[in-house]
């Protein structure tokens, strides 16, 4: 996920080097590598690379971040979000020259209070991680804090798609605003005919349109690994053969089908999902109200240790008929 480094790298320089001072007498000898000052200087350049590389290293893809877009516009001190749902009421209808009584159309709207949470992990060298890498010259381990930063991807992701709903967050799959589909052909999608799994798609794509009236154009179906491998594989009865997803995309050119492993399992009672929606931020939001953001390091007992945090608001849908999730096992 794209972060401001500028507005979240914390940059360990020389002021905060001698708040170490102290601490660094009691870690090392002066006789023996120098004195306290010039440790902490070399400390704090170490740490610095190291902040620097979490912001810079490129780690593997979260479906979530495609999913569901981010929302960055809260601020960071914020304790609860009230958001609004909208929906529109009301027809026009053909009135004559005079006509006194035109009906009445309105936006009706209501509040959600969400509560904010903090999601947070740690790192840090002892001192002897700090004395073989200041006697060697070699640079402090990198993995320890990449793996700070992979651990509060990974709770964020989390959050994006099932929530945490001991503290009151709702994800993507688990969002209680979400309208659910009943398929007309029910069971394991790999057990159906090429025929069948088109029906089914099919009767999700009009059973969207229908929903909204065509309010919201849906431009991503979403399908479990079982559900795309059989819609991408299995024949329809046709004089050219075609595979189900190909006939679905030739009448829906629109709405792109993609793979999405994790709507594994991520239904009602641990059935496979398929999920029809229009993805824009308008629609659905991840309230990130902190991206990952370190702390200044601390010294404690025998160690430095950097604070890592995120805080979010979890996943907001503004306008529910804009997506349709159905069961595909």
């Amino acid at each position: 996920m794209p972060l401001d480094t500028a507005a979240t790298h914390m940059r360990f320089d020389e002021q905060w080097a001698e708040s170490l001072i102290p601490h660094m007498n009691k870690l090392f000898r002066e006789d023996a590598i120098g004195d306290s000052a010039t440790i902490g200087i070399w400390l704090a350049r170490q740490l610095d690379y190291v902040s620097s590389k979490v912001y810079q290293r490129q780690l593997p893809a979260i479906n979530a971040d495609r999913l569901v877009p981010d929302d960055t516009s809260v601020p960071e001190w914020v304790e609860t979000v009230t958001t609004l749902q909208y929906d529109a009421v009301g027809m026009a209808k053909v009135i004559a020259n005079y006509a006194d009584d035109l009906p009445r159309v309105d936006v009706r709207g209501a509040a959600k209070l969400t509560s904010v949470k903090t999601i947070g992990d740690s790192y840090g060298y002892n001192v002897n991680e700090l004395r073989a890498s200041r006697a060697t010259g070699a640079g402090l381990d990198q993995r320890k804090a990449d793996t700070a930063r992979r651990a509060i991807d990974l709770k964020i992701a989390q959050i994006k798609l099932v929530g945490d709903t001991n503290y009151g967050l709702y994800g993507l799959f688990n969002n209680p605003n979400i309208p659910e589909a009943i398929l007309p052909v029910l069971g394991d999608w790999t057990t159906l005919t090429g025929d069948q799994i088109l029906q089914n798609m099919i009767f999700m794509a009009s059973t969207y349109t229908s929903q909204n009236l065509g309010v919201h154009l849906a431009n991503y179906l979403e399908l479990a690994p079982k559900a795309y491998l059989a819609a991408s594989t299995k024949l329809v009865t046709a004089a050219t053969p075609m595979t189900a997803l190909e006939r679905f995309n030739n009448a829906y050119p629109a709405i792109t089908v993609e793979l999405i492993w994790e709507l594994q399992q991520a239904g009602t009672a641990n059935k496979d999902m398929a999920l029809l929606y229009e993805r824009n931020a308008d629609n659905l939001a991840h309230l990130y109200v902190m991206p990952f953001t370190q702390l200044p390091p601390e010294a404690r007992n025998l160690e430095i240790v950097v604070d890592c945090m995120a805080r979010s608001g979890g996943v907001q849908v503004y306008y529910p008929l804009a997506l349709l999730k159905a069961m595909t096992t």
